[in-house]
Formats: C-alpha cells, sequence, structure tokens
C-alpha cells in the first residue's frame, strides 16, 4: 500500500501527467464530475489532493459510490489505501501518528467522522477520542470538532472533562472556537461543578452573542430556573432580563411587563436584550412602552437605523401606519430604508404628495429596488385609458434630479421623454435627446430610446469630435446609443477622462486584494475553503475576521472578490464587484468603465463549453452569457427557490425532458458541461422559435412559451417596446431587460475593449 502523505510532497513537483492541485480543486468547485471522472479513468490517485478530489466525486456526482467514498475517507486519514474499510481500519486511527493536517485532511476527517457515527463504528467514547486528534486553531472543522465534542461530553456526563477542554484551548481563539451550545454547556458544567458565578458569567456572555438561536437561550433559561429556582429569572436586573426575553412565553411576558416597568426606562447594558425587548413591544402593540425603551437607550438606536427600520416594517405589517411614520420621524437614520416604509405608510394612508416625496427620497439613496422604480412611474403615468396621462414636468424633474444617474433610471428617463413628446414640449424634448445617455448610461433603454425616437435624434448631426470633452461624449452616446456599430469614433479610443469618480481607485484596489488574502493567515485559510467549493465555512471565516477587525461591508466585498480571484470562483468575483460599484453609485456601463472591473463585471467562465454548445446549436456566446449571468451569476450550484439549478438555471422536470430528447441518461444539472449543454439547446430552439430576437426568447425563457405566447395575443400591437411596457407579469419584464442588456454589455466588451 502506498503511502501518500509522503508521495503527495514528492509528486507535487516530479508529476506532470497529473493535473495540477489547483485544476483538481477548480474542478472540484465547478461540480465539473465528467472531467474528474475521466481524468481518473485510467489514473491511479498518488496524493491527498487525488483522494479528496475522489472523496467528493463519490459524494455529488450522480455516477458516485457511496462504499468508494467511505473506503477513500479511510484511506486519506490512514495514509494508505485501504481495500477493507472496516471498523478494525477505523479504530487504527486512534492510536495512528497524525500528519500535519492540511484543510483538506481537516476536511475528510470530519467527513469521516460523521460516516462512522452514521455507521456506529465507535463508541462515544472513542468517538471523543478520534475528535480529540484533531488540533485545535481557528478553523470552521475545528469550531465543529470541538462542538461536537463538548456534545458528547455533556451527554456523558463529563463535567470536569468539559471544563479542562475549554480551558486548554488558547485563549485568543475561544471567540472563535466557542459556539453559543458549546459556551452554554461549558456555564452548565461550571454550574454542576458548584461554580454558580462562574456559570452565571458564561450563560450571560453567551446570551450576548450575536444570531443565537432560541433553542439556545431556552436551554440556558431552564437550567438557570432549575438550579437557581423557578421565577429566578423574573427577579433579575432589566439588562439581564431581556436577553431571557425569547425564552418566556407570552402570558408570563404580559405579566412580567406589568410587574416590572422600570424594563421600559432602564438604560440597557446588552444590544441583544434591547432587540428582544424592542422587537416583543412591537410585536404585540406596546407602542408608547416602545417608544420609552428607545428614548432610554439612544445609544443603541444610533447604532444602528436599520434596526429601527425593522420595527417600522413591523408596524407596517400591522397596519399600523401612523405609528410607523411616528416611530422613523421621533428616531430617524441613515438607512435608505427609512424612506421606503414612509412611502410605503404615506401610500397606504392615501397621503400621495408626501408618498411621491419620500419613495423618491429612497430611490435616490437606493436606486436598485425596481419594484420601488416600477412604482415611481405608476405615480407619473396613468396608463389606464388609451392615452397615457402624465403627472406634471415638475414630478418628473424632481425625480431625475433625486435619483442617480445609473441605468436603474433608465426607465424614468424613457418615460420622461415620452410625456415631453406627447405634451408637446418639442424643443424641450429634442434638448432632452441630447443628453439622455448621461443620464441613464449603459441602461437597457438608452437603445429603446434610440430606437423609438430616432427620426427626431437624426434631425441633428452626430458630434465629430466626442472625445474632446464629457459633454461631446455623452451627446455623441445618445445619438448613438454606445451601439458599437454606431461608434466607430470610439472604437479603441482611451474614454479614462470621462470614467466615473473612484472607479479607477476601486479597480487599482481590487487589483491588489489577492496578495493582502494570501499574506493574511485568516483570510488565507477561508480562501483555501472557497477553492474547493466549501463556500459556507470560507464564509464563516471572512464574516469572523470582518466583525473582529470592525471592517466595513466594503472592505468585506473587497476581500470577497479577492478570494473569487484567487480561486477562479467567477461569482464571488463578478456579485461583489457589482455590489462595490452599487455602493459607489458607479454605472456598470463597460464602455465607461476601467477594464479593471468590467472584465470583472461581464466575464466570460467555462468558455470552452460555451463556445462548442453555442456553436453546436448555431447561436451567439453572448447570448448565452447574458442569460447565465442573469440566471445564475456564475453560481454553479446556484438553486432558486423554485428549486431551478445550475448556471442556467434549469429546473429538474425541464432538464429530464431535454436530457430524454438528447439521450442522455446520467447527469446533474450542478454540472457546468450539463447545465450549458441543456440550457443551450433549450435557448437556441426558444430564439428559433422567436425570429432570432433575444428579447422575445428571454420571456420565453422565463415565463414559458406558453405565456409567451398567450401575452403576445393580448398585448402585442406591433411595438415590442410598448409592449415590454405592457407586459402583465414583472417578473418576466425585468428579467426581458436585465438580460438583453447583459447582451449588449457583451457585445460591447468584444467590440470596443476586444475582451
Amino acid at each position: 500500500m502506498r503511502h501518500f502523505w509522503l508521495a503527495s510532497r514528492i509528486l507535487l513537483f516530479f508529476t506532470t501527467s497529473l493535473l495540477a492541485e489547483t485544476d483538481l480543486q477548480y474542478l472540484i468547485k465547478s461540480h465539473q464530475w465528467g472531467e474528474i471522472e475521466s481524468h481518473f479513468r485510467n489514473t491511479t490517485p498518488s496524493r491527498e489532493s487525488e483522494v479528496y478530489t475522489l472523496i467528493e466525486f463519490h459524494e455529488k456526482s450522480p455516477n458516485g459510490d457511496k462504499e468508494k467514498r467511505f473506503r477513500y475517507l479511510l484511506s486519506l486519514i490512514r495514509g494508505v489505501f485501504v481495500t477493507d474499510a472496516n471498523e478494525e481500519e477505523v479504530r487504527k486511527i486512534l492510536t495512528q501518528t497524525m500528519p500535519f493536517q492540511t484543510t483538506l485532511f481537516k476536511l475528510s476527517y470530519w467527513k469521516l467522522y460523521n460516516e462512522i457515527t452514521a455507521k456506529n463504528f465507535l463508541t462515544p467514547m472513542e468517538r471523543i477520542q478520534f475528535l480529540n486528534r484533531l488540533n485545535m486553531e481557528e478553523d470552521p472543522i475545528c469550531r465543529k470538532v470541538l462542538d461536537e465534542q463538548i456534545r458528547l461530553l455533556a451527554s456523558n456526563n463529563q463535567w470536569k472533562e468539559i471544563t479542562e477542554k475549554v480551558q486548554s484551548i488558547q485563549d485568543s481563539h475561544k471567540r472563535y472556537l466557542l459556539t453559543g451550545d458549546s459556551l452554554y454547556r461549558y456555564g452548565k458544567a461550571k454550574l454542576i461543578l458548584g461554580d454558580e458565578k462562574g456559570a452565571a458569567d458564561e450563560w450571560l456572555g453567551c446570551l450576548q452573542k450575536e444570531g443565537l438561536q432560541d433553542q439556545t437561550i431556552q436551554m440556558i433559561a431552564s437550567d438557570w430556573s432549575k438550579y437557581k429556582g423557578s421565577g429566578s429569572i423574573l427577579q433579575l436586573s432589566p439588562s439581564e432580563l431581556t436577553l431571557f426575553l425569547p425564552a418566556i412565553n407570552s402570558n408570563d411576558k404580559e405579566a412580567l411587563f406589568r410587574s416590572r416597568p422600570e424594563l421600559f426606562s432602564s438604560r440597557l447594558n446588552y444590544y441583544e436584550g434591547f432587540k428582544h425587548l424592542t422587537s416583543v413591544l412591537t410585536k404585540v402593540g406596546k407602542t408608547n412602552e416602545l417608544f420609552r425603551v428607545l428614548r432610554s437607550n439612544k445609544s443603541f438606536v444610533d447604532m444602528d437605523s436599520s434596526w429601527i427600520v425593522s420595527l417600522a416594517d413591523t408596524l407596517y405589517q400591522q397596519n399600523k401606519f401612523q405609528q410607523a411614520i411616528e416611530l422613523l420621524k421621533t428616531f430617524p437614520g441613515k438607512d435608505a430604508g427609512y424612506y421606503r416604509v414612509l412611502a410605503a405608510c404615506y401610500d397606504r394612508l392615501g397621503e400621495k404628495e408626501l408618498y411621491f416625496e419620500n419613495l423618491i427620497l429612497y430611490l435616490g439613496k437606493y436606486p436598485f429596488n425596481l419594484f420601488y422604480q416600477d412604482r415611481l412611474i405608476e405615480y407619473l403615468v396613468d396608463r389606464k385609458g388609451e392615452k397615457s396621462q402624465y403627472a406634471p414636468l415638475t414630478k418628473f424633474e424632481r425625480a431625475l434630479a433625486e435619483i442617480p444617474n445609473l441605468p436603474v433610471k433608465g426607465r424614468l428617463v424613457y418615460w420622461y421623454l415620452r410625456s415631453l413628446k406627447e405634451n408637446g414640449e418639442t424643443e424641450r424634448f429634442k434638448k432632452e435627446l441630447k443628453r439622455y445617455y448621461a443620464l441613464c448610461p449603459g441602461s437597457y433603454y438608452t437603445r429603446v430610446i434610440r430606437e423609438e425616437f430616432l427620426s427626431t435624434i437624426k434631425e441633428s448631426n452626430k458630434p465629430e469630435n466626442p472625445t474632446y470633452n464629457k459633454e461631446y461624449l455623452f451627446e455623441y452616446l445618445s445619438y448613438t446609443a454606445g451601439i458599437p456599430e454606431e461608434s466607430g469614433a470610439l472604437i479603441g479610443r482611451n474614454l479614462g477622462f470621462v470614467y466615473p469618480k473612484d472607479s479607477y481607485e476601486l479597480g487599482n484596489k481590487l487589483g491588489g486584494m489577492s496578495s493582502r488574502i494570501q499574506g493574511h493567515k485568516l483570510l488565507n485559510l477561508a480562501k483555501e475553503y472557497f477553492r474547493v467549493g466549501e463556500d459556507s465555512l470560507g464564509l464563516h471565516l471572512v464574516n469572523f475576521h470582518v466583525k473582529r477587525e470592525n471592517l466595513s461591508e466594503d472592505e468585506k466585498d473587497e476581500i470577497l472578490v479577492g478570494i473569487g480571484d484567487l480561486t477562479r470562483n467567477t461569482y464571488y468575483s463578478a456579485f461583489h464587484t457589482r455590489s462595490l460599484l452599487k455602493r459607489y453609485l458607479i454605472p456598470d456601463d463597460p464602455i465607461l468603465l476601467p477594464t479593471s472591473l468590467s472584465v470583472r463585471m461581464y466575464p466570460r467562465p467555462h468558455q470552452n463549453l460555451v463556445s462548442k454548445y453555442a456553436n453546436e446549436n448555431g447561436i451567439s456566446e453572448d447570448n448565452v452569457y447574458a442569460l447565465m449571468r442573469q440566471e445564475s451569476f456564475f453560481k454553479e450550484t446556484a438553486t432558486s427557490r423554485s428549486n431551478a439549478r445550475g448556471l442556467m438555471q434549469i429546473m429538474p422536470a425541464t432538464g429530464r425532458e431535454l436530457a430524454q430528447r438528447m439521450g442522455i441518461s446520467t447527469y446533474s444539472l450542478y454540472e457546468p458541461e450539463t447545465s450549458i449543454r441543456l440550457g443551450t439547446k433549450f435557448l437556441a430552439y426558444l430564439l428559433k422559435s422567436n425570429g432570432n430576437e433575444l428579447k422575445w426568447a428571454s420571456i420565453a425563457y422565463n415565463g414559458g412559451p406558453g405565456n409567451l405566447r398567450k401575452w403576445k395575443k393580448s398585448v402585442y400591437s406591433g411595438d415590442f417596446n410598448h409592449f415590454l411596457e405592457d407586459l402583465p407579469y414583472k417578473e418576466s419584464r425585468d428579467y426581458c431587460r436585465i438580460v438583453v442588456s447583459n447582451y449588449y454589455a457583451y457585445d460591447i466588451m468584444k467590440k470596443y475593449h476586444k475582451l
């Protein structure tokens, strides 16, 4: 039997015929089981990374074998290939020499533990011994292992061993490693061993943990009452008592509020207790008491204005609109949701002017909410009759002035131009047509506007020197809508003078994130988990780091972009670059972005597969990427609420039908080749059925071909742009706009930037 702990390190340098370790990890991360199966068909695994690849294959591939997976798991931990995965081989782990514990080793160790527990191969004491062999460090697997050890010790009433185990951990690691459940059991161990003060301190510390499960709070409350006496919790100080509120039943809460009025005027010490108390008071309708608590704890109110918004949201859901308004007016904050809830309340109260004002203030702070963008158009345009009725132009102008110049503003600009034309404002209409691109750069609507108003646009001459200054450039783009075939004067030109503020700096910062991550122990470990598709473990480390270092959301997004770049995880690179652009209010128009940002926003992952199946089906790659970007944002394991799966978000029933027609018997919709092959086939069919026009095919892909036929019959009158505005299904309206604008962006990347 080959000892591959050593072989792994030798072969890493001398083997050239095998896939590189990073390639194997990429195949695991992206669920490319066919590639893995093909590689190992004539190759014997001889490295730790190769054995781990087969473990993942046999767990997640449709061709996987559970018994082979168990054998590979046992082989990786034993350090030698085992032919008979039995209880005796498992027990050898308890006494063997342990190797250097790599990330793959720890992952396999935890997976093996779960397998031997399911098979009941070890006694509880042997399981504790098994888990105890893993080194404790700031690592998500170690966190799981410690939690399970303490659970097993508690179930065996080994309370002294629990205290010894916790006390043996480095103080610097405890904050990360000890979960809420572990802290609860550690406190219980102290109590049973006679240290009541120590137990109370541990439990109070545990109850302050953010996001602690109600079940854990209830367990602490139960033991507290058992050892300190029934009703003892109700006698605690207000700060401590509020931490226990989720464990107190409704009747006892009501009695508590009557007997302890000082709860409402006390300055609380713990933010979690403050949240428990204000949440309960809001839900039970005690708004007077709620206001007293908020006034007494202004520091907590100021700490997170989004919490006040969430309380106002609860009042809104209870139809308590005036109380929600009073709450927000009394405790204003910087959160955009402040204006959203105010707008919703004023709308329900029929206060149209206040509704409009708060609606545009909300969209001014957060313009990306398409639901409220549509509500704005509904306010400005009455389309019930044959001829649209428009709000006064001052309303349009107020909205245009408040909402940032981003692609999402396009629908407002489009309806503003229609209102000018239909109300006979000819000169203003012509003037605005010369600058519309600056108001909504990169929007789907830039081409809609050009198409609908082309005759008026062409009454003016195309600017001859568009790169002279910003004004000339935007006038030129308003003439051409950025269409590459119409914009020859811009192709190959340096447009850096018009790039949005901070975009260069952001691109440079993202480019430097890789070295920053690799030089940081915790973030580098997070990267290793992302590299093999263990995103939840990697995210846990990133979130812990962000909280411990008190980093901003911007800094968190930058880290995740860097991790995405390092691990070839296109989803994280693209998604978190987009998050940063939103926060900086930078348009995602590829004409007006430095390539350091645009290549992350509009990447081409799995290009060999996309090219292969696009060519096979006679459609362009850009069609496929336009759809893929909207469907999954390039996340191979994406699963929607309706259970659509994979890069192209194919429903299982649709997948079965397509696979049957194409003669595919075994497949996974999460595997990129399967998803791209089936999704491209379906898209090609929809394109062919709809005159090879992506705008129609995208609606059919999202809403179904049958619904498209129904909508065409009931709504379409020869003008697609007007049809899309009147389409009764919002999801398909938005979907079409986004997919088509994605297509334009990929076309621009190819023709403007040769990417």
